[in-house]
């Protein structure tokens, strides 16, 4: 079995999206010091109390990183189509994250200032992985359909 650049940009993404799930994204910083810390699944205000209104990117992440290992397991079957389909609908779910990600911040960042920490570009890092396997998967395809093209009887 040949292991091929796509899958190892599936693998990657996942990677990432789960090391995304267990870290703080976003630090809101008050005018007196005090630090609330936004995960994908809670809002930890600097009181001690937790709201859980953000547990949306969480769950938009756990439906990609899902879709990345379906990704990866359609991979070995060799299914260009519904690779290509299943890596944009990862892209439309990471652009998803993102665009929750800004609406949660700008409800939550009156009066104070707002500091992105690492775990916040994984997701991005994972959908530039996601497009690279799109045309990954496409190349591949062509050089298998021009390979096949060649061998075949002429009438």
């Amino acid at each position: 079995m040949k292991f091929r650049i796509y899958q190892l940009f599936y693998v990657a993404a996942v990677a990432l999206l789960i090391a995304a799930l267990c870290m703080p994204v976003t630090q809101f910083i008050e005018a007196s010091g005090a630090t609330a810390l936004m995960t994908n699944f809670s809002l930890q205000q600097p009181d001690g109390s937790s709201s859980y209104v953000v547990c949306a990117l969480g769950v938009v992440l756990i439906f990609a990183a899902l879709v990345n290992v379906f990704g990866l397991l359609i991979s070995f079957f060799q299914n260009f189509e519904l690779q290509k389909r299943v890596a944009i609908l990862s892209v439309l779910l990471l652009t998803g994250y993102y665009l929750l990600l800004l609406i949660f911040s700008l409800l939550l960042i009156e009066g104070v200032s707002l500091s992105l920490m690492v775990a916040a570009i994984f997701p991005l890092i994972a959908l530039v992985l996601n497009v690279m396997s799109f045309l990954s998967t496409r190349r591949t395809e062509a050089k298998i359909l021009a390979s096949a093209s060649g061998f075949r009887l002429r009438d």
